[in-house]
């Protein structure tokens, strides 16, 4: 058995990045301010992405007085500060993200100047194809690099004949060439072509070694759309060009095979690739996409809530969003506070689906919803209750319930309507209600809204545990208290502004990085001394408990939630000596001053690779916490681990609170208005 050495646990050298997401007029970053940022930032290293039609920036330095001036010289319309977070995962781990950054910030550096220019698709084939080269890939493993490209990218409709034969032709002498030796190269180009290179044969080591957490093709996928990004190619554009790079590794006849040499020469001008293949601009077809990836995710399973998925226009609810970005599987942020954190937004398609299966509404139903955000989950309400059922859908933000009512009458759905008003307090007048859903967090149950629900009605609603873990539940009554139907893994935007108004504090973490940490007002904690807390010196200890490639966290938080008093506080983010579990930052356990936060070492045995649990703790208590956290994980993994039974729940709420008991006290969680219990069997 060995283990990496624990004091240099591999975490990515770049942790601490100044990041800003800048906004343009017209919606896209010009040439000529593209020339004023790449000057002004060229003595730092910095990397960007195209994103959301504006541009998330990543500095070494904060870059604020630059983003201001841009501002105040109308070459910006405005710019936001955050947190950023690396996709270390998606690039292998932290060695991989080393890698990662490197390379962003050689393409970065001459990516921005060109802003504009032609030619920007084929430079990224040659860049990637001499990465792919050196990573050490055969023909048919580079192939694949593309198709797993592709299939990250929207769909597209194949060309034929000699359109076909042209677009594989060009496609094929730029992923063949060698591109250090373009005759005409741009400033630059050399390093540039050098980067990629070196960041392919540091991939191919980190492979060879088993130091990737990730397959090193995927790994190169991930790069071909970052990559792409950068330069600006549009989505649809992207996908065309992975269809070709597959098309010349496994289309039929030998010619078409990808060379591992590269060409002794190279054309002086680039090979242009047609725009041949057709990208997928129906709305039809995306929307049919979107719900057969659901289907096969198992995220669909109805009938009812399939076809509501295939019959309902998402773009038709993010008016300004491009049409691949809306039947994506991700969150769409549609409204931010003063100091940009984000307050509302449209849910990830596969979180509306989890949601609207767990309720369960059948035809003529009436239903409540907490939460319009755009009107699309009320939209599909619509679809499942039928004409002769009704959806009343609530928000506290007039401008919200505007929207949301604009977009649901160009959509038809007559027989929703949406409303200001407190989503906790819900809607008596109209009330009872087959269903309400909460698609807002909470932090307790909204009690009110419990004598609104008709005889056998089901009420969904994601609701914290302790701390920053919540699940979503859907209850039904069961005599004088409720279980649940069904449970699932969520985080949602808390509730604002009513009767329970979930607050919670962001503590940003003093010195170096961008450390901050999540805490509710139920949670015990000093927030001004723990500022300082990472400062101050640390305890680790590891608990010998191993998870594998794929094996789940969220029963190992869920079982933290109940037993630690505090539960567990998301802490994102990075530093220096800051060594989470994952590489957007950890979970914690918090005490007064103190908190002791997750981390993990990579080791082998005869079973394969494994990354062991380990603690952190900092402050007056850190080191009692550490120990407390791991032997509560210890606990865990030998009474339930990964391997025991789901839980089950149930709730009550006024005198019947007191009903409520289980076999392991430590398994009832008090909470203001009400007593929620985890039935949890330990494994066999």
């Amino acid at each position: 058995m060995t283990f990496d050495d624990d004091e240099s646990l591999p975490i990515t050298r770049d942790t601490t990045w100044w990041h800003a997401s800048v906004a343009f007029p017209g919606g896209s970053l010009s040439p000529k301010t593209a020339q004023v940022l790449s000057a002004a930032l060229h003595d730092q290293r910095f990397h960007f992405l195209r994103k959301d039609s504006g541009l998330r920036l990543r500095t070494e330095r904060p870059s604020a007085a630059l983003l201001d001036y841009l501002v105040t010289e109308q070459q910006a319309t405005g710019w936001v500060g955050g947190i950023y977070e690396p996709e270390t995962e998606a690039f292998g781990g932290p060695e991989g993200m080393d890698v990662a950054h490197d390379v962003f910030c050689a393409d970065s550096r001459s990516a921005l100047p060109e802003t504009g220019r032609n030619g920007t698709r084929e430079r990224c084939v040659m860049l990637l194809s001499a990465m792919i080269r050196e990573s050490g890939l055969d023909p048919f493993e580079a192939g694949d690099v593309w198709s797993q490209f592709a299939a990250l990218r929207p769909s597209v409709t194949p060309p034929t004949g000699g359109a076909l034969d042209r677009s594989v032709s060009a496609m094929r002498r730029l992923m063949n060439a060698d591109a250090a030796r373009w005759p005409h190269p741009d400033p630059g180009w050399v390093e540039r072509v050098a980067a990629f290179e070196d960041g392919g044969r540091r991939l191919r080591r980190l492979a060879a070694d088993g130091r990737l957490i990730r397959g090193l093709r995927a790994v190169l996928a991930h790069h071909a759309i970052f990559a792409f990004n950068r330069a600006g190619v549009p989505a649809t554009e992207q996908a065309a060009t992975a269809w070709v790079g597959r098309q010349v590794a496994f289309s039929v006849g030998n010619d078409a095979d990808v060379s591992t040499r590269r060409s002794k020469t190279t054309d002086p001008n680039l090979p242009r690739m047609e725009t041949t293949v057709t990208p997928v601009t129906d709305p039809a077809e995306q929307r049919e996409s979107l719900a057969n990836r659901l289907v096969e995710s198992e995220h669909l399973r109805t009938p009812a809530v399939i076809d509501a998925f295939r019959t309902t226009d998402r773009h038709d609810f993010l008016p300004g969003v491009d049409l691949e970005a809306a039947y994506r599987d991700d969150a769409v942020p549609i409204k931010h506070d003063e100091h940009g954190e984000m307050i509302s937004c449209i849910s990830a398609p596969s979180i509306v689906a989890t949601q609207l299966e767990q309720l369960g509404a059948q035809l003529g139903h009436k239903v409540l919803e907490a939460g319009a955000a755009t009107g699309y989950n009320a939209a599909l309400l619509g679809k499942l209750v039928g004409p002769d059922g009704q959806v009343w859908t609530l928000d506290v933000d007039q401008d919200l319930v505007d929207g949301a009512s604009k977009n649901l009458a160009q959509a038809g759905a007559t027989n929703v309507t949406a409303v200001l008003a407190d989503g906790a307090a819900g809607l008596p007048e109209h009330a009872p209600y087959d269903g309400i859903q909460f698609t807002v967090g909470a932090g307790d149950i909204p009690v009110k809204l419990l004598g609104q629900l008709a005889p056998g009605g089901r009420l969904v609603l994601p609701m914290r545990i302790r701390g920053s873990i919540s699940r979503s539940f859907a209850f039904e009554r069961d005599g004088d208290t409720w279980k649940t139907v069904s449970c699932e893994m969520c985080t949602f935007i808390p509730l604002r502004k009513g009767v329970c108004d979930d607050l919670y504090t962001v503590v940003p973490m003093a010195g170096e990085g961008n450390v901050r940490l999540e805490t509710f007002s139920e949670q015990e904690v000093d927030r001004e001394a723990i500022r300082t807390v990472l400062d101050q010196p640390q305890t680790k200890v590891y608990t010998g408990v191993k998870l594998r490639q794929g094996d789940p966290w969220q029963w190992a938080y869920l079982y933290l939630a109940c037993i630690l008093p505090n539960g567990l506080s998301r802490m994102p983010g990075s530093r220096p000596g800051f060594t989470p579990h994952f590489g957007w930052g950890s979970m914690a356990a918090l005490d007064g001053d103190s908190l002791a936060y997750l981390t993990i070492r990579e080791g082998e045995d005869n079973m394969g690779r494994f990354w062991e649990i380990g603690v952190i703790g900092h402050g007056s208590r850190g080191a009692s916490l550490a120990d407390q956290v791991v032997n509560e994980i210890r606990n865990w993994d030998e009474g339930w681990g990964n391997t025991a039974p789901e839980p089950t729940f149930r709730m009550a709420v006024g005198d019947a609170r007191d009903t409520l008991t289980t076999a392991d006290p430590r398994f009832v969680i008090d909470k203001t208005y009400s007593r929620l219990v985890v039935d949890w069997p330990r494994k066999g």
